[in-house]
């Protein structure tokens, strides 16, 4: 260990020392041409110092001569400085190596170097091998069939590269990228392929639904004759039915077998409806010939073939009459025998006459043959003789409307014409049912106001082209009708599910906003369900409304309580508003928020204007706290510039060489004054840091004038000039701990301490000193005392008696208090 220690020191003072001497004797001084001056020991170890600094500083120092000063540098914080730039591994190493038992703060800074390099190296090792493991994994997946769990697999992955692509070189990158982009695009196929499956499904069953729809509407008219209302009904039912279907077969193929059903079967509604539409359009006719007395077999056959009713729709009674008038010839009406009868007849008869003369005269057509029908049908009812003398007249009137019917025909024919080929022409656009279907009927009434067409090939054209235009639409209005059935049973369902809920729910343990949901959501859903037919509604709909007005006052009885509860939070946020201190204000405004959005249900309406004055409370007291921010950053920003130029004035005291160091005392005190403020963070780091420097430079100024003082009272001892009285009270103390009688060892010892070169005769006593301070210091010695420079001196003055000092000593020992 001494061994090692000699040559350690041998290394920091060689280029400070010359060749070595005898050591003299205890008093004894060395020859002057033998021993060199104490300052050129000095100039030679501080131009070591300095230039091992110069090397320190240079940007292209090397690694080799950074690891040279770490071993070699003559003071700790170059060694210091140098291991810290130190990164390359033999060369730290190497310092590790030979720091290693010599200079502590050198070994553990290089050992904790090496450690953070083997760290960031495993660390760098580990990215790579999670990187190559994730561009394998993601080129596996992008070519795998197993697609189970495929898209959680690729989330995975993604997240994974999310924390390491910022460590990925570009290479790497670019792969894992396009592996993790495939894999993308297979999702997005699986997506598509799964929602192409699924439309299908839904396409299936739209169409399984339609013909199902189909079935039973035609089940149902050939059960019952339909009535002359269900018209519009099966003219939707035909419309959405064929748009549904046209959706369901979209982009999908269909069986042969299936839609050749579903054209029978939409043939056959199509028929149906024709029919029913024939049947508005000759009531009136059906009307009068079953309505006549004799009942005309003739008339009533030509209705049936122009009815044509089909063979599978049930027939509707007035059809039946027709059949029957059609097969029976009714008996002729015997004669009226009661006067009054007779007299009213004939009055009927005088009375239709008249109007019908009214109407030729005003040569209206239409009117014209309404009353002449009249006419004859009540003349048929007056019998005998009576009747016959207005058959001169009726024939006279008759004749009179055929020419005007004749006249009427050439004049309104173009017309009529034109009214056929705007029907042909409407036949063939395509337009919205609704709209098709008011063309159409403002075109019959065209055709009627122009008071029909004795040209039947005209009529026959213009009906054609009507049932043609009307078919598109007939489809339209049967699905409306079927539809309204269907809207009935599911409100009609929904009725049931309310039902069922209401009686099975606890309303002590109920979910407030499941049970507001269902009211919304039923609500909702009964909207939907519509068109339905009125008079079957009728019953459900006030089902619906009893059922829904027990929900809602339940509803209304827990959002009237939530109500209250917020109006509460409402009026204690007010109360916040002015309550001091300011942050209670803001803990509890939180804390309201947090119970308000605990609340459940409220009104709508009601809520938003509660939440308006809570959030206008909520907002006054943050705007309190907000103000209060803004005098403190103004207070700060005026007590930032205040306590900068005590900074400034503290620097120029710094920077002044002949500063006085009382005015350090007042600087200290402003500062401190300066730092209780409210300034900055930033300013309050700034005052700190002044503060040390003033503390520090105050501290060596006393310390400088305490070193004067000692080496003052060295010179005086040492002259025999200096008594005890002048001297500190506690250096009695001092110099009892230094326990050093022989002068040469301590001034050596103050050499040590104060990191002052020796002179060669005495650089074995200094070793051997040394080796004494180092054993003690390894036994841990606590019984020896740390020696101070003042202790030395304290020993000096007090106790070593004036004939044992010299000049050289005292000079030395003044020397050493400079450095210390």
């Amino acid at each position: 260990m001494a061994a090692f220690i000699q040559r350690l020191f041998q290394k920091r003072f060689s280029a400070a020392t010359s060749q070595t001497s005898p050591r003299k004797g205890r008093g004894d001084t060395a020859p002057e041409q033998e021993n060199p001056s104490g300052k050129e020991t000095r100039d030679a170890a501080q131009n070591t110092i300095d230039h091992q600094r110069a090397l320190l500083a240079q940007p292209e120092c090397s690694q080799r001569t950074l690891a040279e000063l770490a071993i070699d540098g003559l003071a700790a914080d170059i060694r210091l400085e140098a291991a810290r730039g130190l990164t390359d591994r033999d060369q730290l190493q190497q310092v590790q190596k030979l720091a290693r038992g010599s200079d502590k703060g050198v070994y553990q800074l290089v050992r904790h170097t090496l450690q953070e390099q083997r760290r960031q190296e495993d660390k760098a090792q580990a990215t790579r091998d999670a990187l190559a493991t994730l561009l394998r994994q993601a080129s596996e997946l992008a070519l795998t069939r197993d697609t189970n769990l495929y898209e959680a697999r690729l989330q995975k992955l993604e997240q994974q590269w999310q924390a390491l692509e910022a460590e990925s070189d570009n290479d790497t990158r670019t792969q894992v990228l396009s592996a993790l982009h495939q894999c993308r695009q297979r999702v997005r196929e699986q997506e598509l392929q799964r929602q192409a499956e699924k439309e299908q499904q839904a396409q299936q069953v739209q169409r399984k639904e339609t013909l199902e729809l189909l079935q039973e509407t035609l089940a149902e008219l050939g059960g019952e004759a339909p009535a002359q209302s269900a018209l519009p009904a099966l003219d939707a039912l035909q419309r959405t039915q064929e748009n549904r279907w046209l959706e369901a077969t979209r982009d999908t193929e269909v069986a042969h077998q299936e839609q050749k059903l579903f054209e029978q079967r939409m043939q056959a509604l199509r028929e149906a409806i024709a029919a029913l539409r024939r049947l508005a359009n000759l009531q009136d006719e059906i009307d009068q010939t079953l309505n006549s007395g004799t009942g005309d077999a003739e008339a009533a056959r030509h209705l049936l073939e122009q009815l044509n009713w089909p063979r599978g729709l049930a027939q509707p009674e007035v059809v039946q009459g027709l059949a029957r008038a059609a097969r029976d010839r009714a008996p002729e009406q015997k004669p009226a025998e009661d006067p009054d009868i007779l007299r009213q007849k004939t009055a009927q008869l005088d009375q239709a006459l008249d109007r019908l003369e009214q109407a030729l005269d005003a040569r209206q057509l239409k009117e014209s043959r309404h009353f002449l029908k009249q006419a004859q049908s009540v003349q048929r009812q007056i019998p005998g003789r009576d009747g016959n003398r207005y058959r001169a007249r009726m024939q006279r009137l008759a004749g009179q409307v055929r020419e005007l019917g004749d006249w009427h025909g050439f004049a309104t024919k173009p017309k009529q014409t034109a009214l056929c080929e705007q029907m042909e022409y409407l036949a063939e656009q395509p337009m919205e049912p609704e709209a098709k279907a008011d063309r159409i009927q403002e075109l019959q009434q065209e055709w009627r106001e122009l008071g029909g067409s004795s040209d039947r090939e005209l009529w026959q054209r213009f009906r054609t082209a009507s049932d043609k235009a009307f078919e598109p639409c007939r489809a339209y209005f049967e699905a409306r009708s079927d539809l309204k059935k269907v809207h009935l049973r599911k409100r009609q369902s929904l009725c049931d599910e309310l039902q069922r809920y209401l009686e099975t729910v606890d309303w002590t343990q109920v979910d407030w906003k499941a049970a507001e949901q269902i009211e919304k959501t039923a609500r909702q859903e009964w909207r939907e369900a519509w068109p339905v037919e009125f008079r079957d509604n009728r019953p459900v709909q006030k089902t619906f409304d009893q059922l829904m007005t027990a929900l809602s006052s339940r509803l209304d009885e827990e959002r009237s309580r939530n109500e209250a509860r917020k109006q509460a939070i409402v009026d204690r946020a007010r109360e916040l508003v002015e309550h001091t201190p300011l942050p209670d204000a803001m803990n509890e405004a939180k804390e309201l928020q947090k119970q308000w959005q605990a609340i459940g249900i409220t009104r709508h309406r009601e809520d938003r204007k509660l939440w308006k004055a809570f959030r206008g409370a909520c907002d006054a007291i943050f705007a309190r706290r907000d103000e209060h921010r803004q005098q403190q950053v103004r207070a700060s920003g005026e007590a930032d510039e205040a306590a900068d130029m005590v900074v400034s004035r503290a620097r120029t005291w710094l920077d002044d060489h002949d500063a006085e160091p009382d005015a350090a005392d007042q600087l200290l005190a402003e500062l401190k004054e300066a730092g209780n403020g409210p300034v900055s963070g930033q300013m309050q780091q700034s005052l700190r840091k002044i503060a040390g420097e003033l503390e520090e430079r105050r501290q060596q100024m006393r310390h400088q004038a305490s070193v004067r003082h000692w080496q003052r009272w060295v010179d005086l001892h040492q002259r025999g000039e200096l008594g005890p009285v002048q001297l500190p009270d506690h250096w009695q103390a001092l110099a009892a701990r230094a326990q050093l009688d022989d002068p040469q060892e301590l001034v050596v010892l103050a050499e040590i301490l104060g990191g002052h070169p020796s002179p060669e005769t005495d650089q074995p006593l200094r070793m051997e000193l040394q080796v004494r301070r180092l054993k003690q210091g390894l036994e841990g010695d606590q019984g020896t005392p740390a020696l101070s420079p003042e202790a030395l001196v304290a020993r000096w003055c007090l106790v070593l008696p004036p004939e044992d000092l010299t000049p050289e000593l005292s000079e030395r020992l003044q020397r050493a208090l400079e450095l210390a």
